[in-house]
């Protein structure tokens, strides 16, 4: 069941891309923000017991989930899981981020070419990147496949529909706290929640990165990290983007070329490693349902 929700999702979830007013449909900033229009709200999230915002809607979509897998037909089930595994992707398509980059830089269009960069390298607390270089732009784009795909598709695995939501909104909770009426100690209790989360997941993604990339190069740009116990998230991703950027064979020698005037090709070398590694993990789940581990 797992495997066929996830194949379905994904397909819906491309599909779904072309359409722009879906893209723009947030519903958890919208849920934040309604929070935040009522005065005890506001009190609330100026805590860092704020971060328990996001536990209602995780224990509604379980307890549906729930209700559904005992008292409905399958299909419903079926149904819902591609429902919400879609609402948690995202909010917008890695593979359409890069290629509008990518025609932007071809027509040189610049200026939205830089707000593309901007946008994929931002961090995970809202902030902009100190630059849009070659090799931050392709480390970003490395760590945005996990948070935008892997990292949702390990929390379903582990919960179904309910852990994908969990995921998706411990991942924007820091950056709606840092533009919201939260204070600094909810942000940072934010942040050290999202990067527990993403910790094991993160992780395995790397792994697989070596895995299905340059491995001699990936392993041995692990240490580089500096980021193999650290539960941040920014050490996650630092880890996400060094090992990614070695499974891709990037080396100081061919930094200049491939960062440069072979930047384009770099960018749809590391989409194409994401979806490798996509594909290996779904592989692996489908072991994992051939042998009764998962349903």
């Amino acid at each position: 069941m797992h495997l066929i929700t996830i194949i379905i999702a994904l397909f819906a979830e491309r599909a779904l891309g072309q359409l722009k007013r879906w893209r723009d449909t947030d519903g958890f900033a919208r849920y934040i923000g309604l929070i935040e229009s009522v005065a005890i709200g506001r009190r609330w999230l100026q805590h860092p017991a704020g971060v328990l915002v996001i536990v209602p809607p995780v224990v509604v979509v379980a307890l549906a989930q729930w209700a559904i897998a005992e008292y409905l037909w399958l299909g419903f089930e079926l149904a819902f899981g591609v429902f919400i595994l879609v609402l948690t992707f995202g909010p917008r398509d890695l593979w359409e981020d890069v290629h509008a980059l990518i025609r932007a830089r071809d027509e040189r269009n610049f200026a939205h070419a830089e707000a593309c960069a901007l946008d994929l390298c931002r961090r995970a607390d809202g902030r902009l990147a100190p630059d849009t270089h070659g090799r931050t732009l392709v480390g970003a784009v490395l760590v945005q496949g996990h948070e935008r795909i892997l990292g949702v598709l390990l929390w379903f695995f582990v919960a179904g529909p309910a852990g994908a939501l969990f995921y998706r909104s411990v991942r924007e909770l820091p950056a709606l706290a840092a533009r919201g009426t939260a204070s600094r100690a909810m942000q940072r209790t934010a942040e050290y929640v999202h990067g527990l989360a993403a910790w094991i997941p993160a992780r395995l993604s790397v792994l697989v990165y070596a895995l299905v990339g340059a491995t001699r190069a990936a392993i041995g740009a692990w240490p580089s990290a500096r980021a193999t116990t650290h539960a941040s998230a920014s050490a996650s991703w630092r880890l996400l983007a060094a090992v990614g950027r070695g499974a891709l064979g990037l080396t100081s020698a061919n930094a200049d070329t491939r960062y440069g005037r072979g930047l384009d090709d770099t960018l749809l070398e590391a989409l194409g490693l994401i979806w490798r590694t996509l594909l290996v993990v779904l592989a692996i789940l489908a072991l994992l349902t051939i042998f009764g581990v998962l349903r």
